[in-house]
């Protein structure tokens, strides 16, 4: 099912950007966006408190965000800058924890519209990615911190709304991978490290909505 879906997702990808139905108009070369929706882990979660099977589904999905900066300097051609945020919190008779997810980085892509109202937008790029757990375990806190690269790849449909406003439904797919995390709990600070048979996965897909501004 994960690879059925990865490659649905890139075949959208490869037809939207190499279709021939879509012709450039009307849209500026300035763009800020912000969603926000559904995030959902593809694996389970490192650095949780309790590693039974529903938990860990339970931890893997939550709230997700994005805000972008996009500059097109060509009529189909963008790049630019992203931040997407991942949020999930649960609790067992045990502990409890609160995970956080952050990737920041750059994007390049196509940006296609086949009226003056629509645009498609294809991105991909290179970032950075932190973990963070804030967590209780016996009612002691525990802190969990991780950094790592990764890769964003997303498409977005927008419709605009005004000259200057628009309204858009996202789909962001982030891979990476932790090799490592430091855990912080009653005064002791612990490194894990993971083999590269291991690997601890992060990659992440969300589906979001919001609002873009065009100047």
């Amino acid at each position: 099912m994960k690879r059925t879906l990865i490659k649905a997702i890139l075949l959208f990808i490869v037809l939207t950007c190499h279709s021939s139905l879509f012709a450039q108009r009307d849209f500026k070369r300035h763009e800020f966006t912000f969603h926000a929706g559904y995030g959902v882990m593809l694996h389970n979660p490192p650095s949780l408190t309790l590693t039974t099977h529903s938990y860990q589904r339970d931890l893997a999905q939550g709230v997700s965000w994005n805000g972008q900066y996009t500059f097109r300097p060509l009529k189909r051609f963008v790049f630019g800058a992203i931040y997407s945020g991942f949020s999930s919190k649960g609790s067992h008779p045990e502990g409890k924890d609160h995970l956080w997810t952050h990737f920041m980085g750059a994007q390049i892509g196509m940006c296609n519209a086949y009226t003056k109202h629509w645009q498609v937008r294809v991105e991909t790029g290179p970032g950075v990615v932190f973990l963070r757990n804030n967590s209780q375990v016996f009612g002691k806190t525990r802190k969990v911190n991780a950094c790592s690269i990764g890769l964003l790849t997303q498409a977005d449909l927008t419709y605009k709304l005004t000259p200057n406003v628009g309204i858009g439904l996202g789909v962001q797919y982030m891979f990476s991978g932790l090799f490592k995390m430091r855990s912080h709990y009653h005064g002791e600070t612990i490194d894990v490290k993971f083999n590269s048979n291991n690997d601890s996965n992060l990659t992440r897909l969300n589906i979001t909505t919001g609002l873009s501004y065009y100047f």
